[in-house]
């Protein structure tokens, strides 16, 4: 692994550290917190895909309301679902 790699993988685990003390979050914030991209986050905005508010200084979201919003859909597993 170059250092450069290693760099930018030391810095990922800074950001994703202090983010977990983050009770707003940006759309950056959210896009690292997904693992989408800034893009994607804006779209899913745009669509009112995603729960968010929005001012005249940004878009901002609760941790709790994203964390509430990834499970909203939970799916019954069964013994087949599972790859041994």
């Amino acid at each position: 692994m170059s250092d450069i790699e290693l760099k930018a993988q030391l810095d990922r685990i800074e950001k994703l550290t202090l983010l977990s003390a983050k009770a707003i979050l940006t759309v950056d914030d959210v896009a690292l917190l997904l693992g989408k991209s800034r893009k994607r986050i804006l779209n899913m905005v745009y669509a009112n895909e995603i729960p968010c508010y929005v001012n005249g200084y940004g878009t901002y979201f609760k941790r709790n309301e994203i964390e509430d919003w990834q499970c909203q859909v939970k799916r019954a597993y069964y013994p087949q679902d599972i790859a041994i």
